[in-house]
């Protein structure tokens, strides 16, 4: 899913499982799929809601003493 429900951010490691649906000759088609899948996952972040989940790391940065400042 390259557009997320949380500010546009992707979503990944998402998993969806449809236990029931159905399908018709006519209105059965692949954008209204995609777009009930939209509503979907709205009403499902509505229900339950969402949470950005940012990157935490460890820098460490070596640098020679005569490029150091005074501290």
């Amino acid at each position: 899913m390259a557009v997320g429900i949380l500010a546009g951010y992707p979503m990944i490691d998402v998993k969806v499982t449809l236990f029931d649906g159905s399908y018709h000759d006519v209105d059965s088609s692949e954008l209204a799929y995609k777009i009930a899948a939209s509503k979907a996952l709205t009403k499902a972040k509505d229900l339950i809601g969402t949470v950005l989940l940012e990157p935490i790391m460890d820098v460490s940065v070596v640098v020679p003493s005569d490029h150091m400042g005074v501290m």
